[in-house]
């Protein structure tokens, strides 16, 4: 009994009433901050301002975890939403710095500083000039006589190289015949068995030619031996521009190829998005390539690296670039001739820019087209444009596929002139003087004033003419498709 009765004073503190333990403290954790904020009705946060509406009271202990929690949580927010902003801008700067800044080594330098010969006696390549521009100051002849013949046994796609006396020319039978210029007589053969559409191009004493199958070779413009080959293992169907030390020529692997003239050796690859099948254009150090796509790409031509993109808006090209001081002009397969500053700035995310002000245009939610940096004047002439343009005398000439022949001067893009000939055009013009020279597919090579567009007179072959007309001094060369090459000349 006395147990019971001290045990039960013991549990009851010796009989005295224990008071009620006071409520656990309440607090509102704020859920964006975690600032714990006291349960006294107000409806903001004390630390961050926001509203504490539907924020429930915990206790003490709980409140503790959930600012610990929510703390975290809200620093490693603004950790990203300041760090996302500064991350993107290092992205932006690392990529424009690989677009357009040459962050690596640099690629291996030519050496020698080997070009085709531009002498008014010589049309060393295939539109004679490094800038493709298809002009000689030598005057085009009245064709009365043909001078000589030769028979291939085949059939051509090129228009021969004339250089040191010497008509190089190659057929799609394989063969790379070096011809006298005088007599039309073989002076050597070469018989590689592939088929080529390449204008030879011929630099102190090698003559560099490519191949469909993507095989690349110089030979000994005086022996025809072979002095190095370089295989690309993709189908070249474009003609060389040999220029300060390097061969350019473009292929099926969409890329454009900087080959070290002298030995053959790969300086660069600069990579497109389409096929490239049209000479290149040289001119002070920057290579102008267009593919088949609808880009223009002007490229150092010391590195490889892109200098400027044009962007034309779904415009696919038949024929490549041409430079005449600053400005480089090309056209596309749907009559559309542009004229480009090629000393122009690209900027960054420019042709998807491009594209998307191009549909706001196309959907009437902007009034004026997209004008890209460099971008001088376009102008349509209509029809199809599947061949190279010439400049000369301050005027781009140019022909559409069915007969028309025509003439824009070169600042404004202004029509000169317009001249229907009658046939399917299936050569590129070239300038000679003052007569603009095109070929025909009946066979025809067709003379017209340059400054007029008046038809001077004709010359007929018989078969289609498979590429440019050349001139040489007093001499005119014309190809046609049967294998057959032309030296005429205006003296009966």
């Amino acid at each position: 009994m006395f147990r019971r009765v001290v045990s039960q004073v013991l549990r009851t503190g010796g009989g005295q009433r224990q008071r009620p333990a006071s409520p656990p403290v309440q607090v509102r954790v704020c859920g964006s901050c975690g600032h714990a904020n006291p349960a006294d009705g107000s409806k903001r946060c004390e630390n961050c301002w926001l509203a504490l509406t539907g924020v429930a009271g915990v206790g003490q202990a709980e409140s503790e975890r959930l600012v610990r929690v929510r703390r975290r949580r809200f620093l490693r927010r603004r950790v990203i939403v300041r760090a996302a902003p500064v991350a993107l801008v290092l992205a932006l700067g690392v990529w424009t710095l690989s677009a357009f800044v040459h962050l690596g080594p640099n690629p291996p330098e030519a050496t020698t500083n080997l070009s085709a010969g531009l002498g008014p006696e010589t049309w060393g390549q295939a539109r004679r000039t490094p800038e493709n521009t298809a002009f000689t100051p030598a005057q085009a002849p009245v064709p009365q006589t043909v001078k000589w013949i030769y028979d291939a046994s085949g059939t051509f796609s090129a228009s021969p190289a004339v250089s040191g006396n010497r008509v190089y020319i190659t057929s799609d039978e394989g063969h790379t015949v070096a011809l006298d210029q005088e007599t039309g007589r073989p002076v050597w053969e070469h018989r590689g068995g592939l088929p080529s559409t390449s204008t030879p191009a011929v630099a102190n004493g090698l003559v560099i030619i490519t191949f469909r199958t993507g095989l690349a070779i110089a030979l000994d413009s005086a022996t025809g031996e072979p002095r190095w080959e370089s295989d690309l293992e993709a189908g070249v169907f474009s003609s060389p521009i040999v220029a300060d030390g390097s061969a350019y020529f473009g292929a099926a692997d969409s890329n454009l190829h900087a080959l070290d003239a002298a030995t053959g050796k790969e300086r660069w690859v600069f990579s497109t998005e389409d096929w490239i099948v049209s000479p290149m254009a040289y001119a002070d150090g920057t290579v102008i390539v267009a593919p088949q796509d609808n880009m223009v790409y002007i490229v150092d031509a010391s590195t490889g690296r892109k200098r400027i993109g044009f962007d034309t808006g779904y415009q696919r090209f038949g024929g490549g670039p041409v430079i005449q001081g600053d400005t480089v002009y090309f056209s596309s397969d749907r009559g559309v001739v542009w004229a480009v500053d090629r000393l122009a700035k690209s900027y960054p995310m420019q042709r998807f820019l491009f594209r998307v002000k191009i549909n706001l245009y196309v959907w009437q939610m902007i009034s004026e087209p997209p004008i890209q940096p460099g971008a001088l004047w376009s102008t349509r002439v209509g029809g199809e444009i599947r061949d190279l343009l010439a400049v000369a005398h301050n005027t781009v000439y140019g022909a559409t596929r069915d007969g028309k022949v025509f003439a824009l001067e070169a600042s404004s893009g202004s029509i000169e002139w317009t001249t229907e000939v009658g046939a399917t055009i299936s050569a590129a013009p070239t300038v000679a003087g003052d007569t603009v020279l095109v070929g025909t597919k009946s066979g025809v090579v067709i003379g017209l004033n340059a400054a007029t567009g008046e038809i001077l007179w004709d010359f007929e072959t018989g078969h289609e003419i498979a590429d440019s007309t050349v001139v040489v001094e007093d001499t005119m060369y014309v190809v046609s498709s049967n294998g057959i090459l032309y030296a005429v000349t205006g003296v009966g």
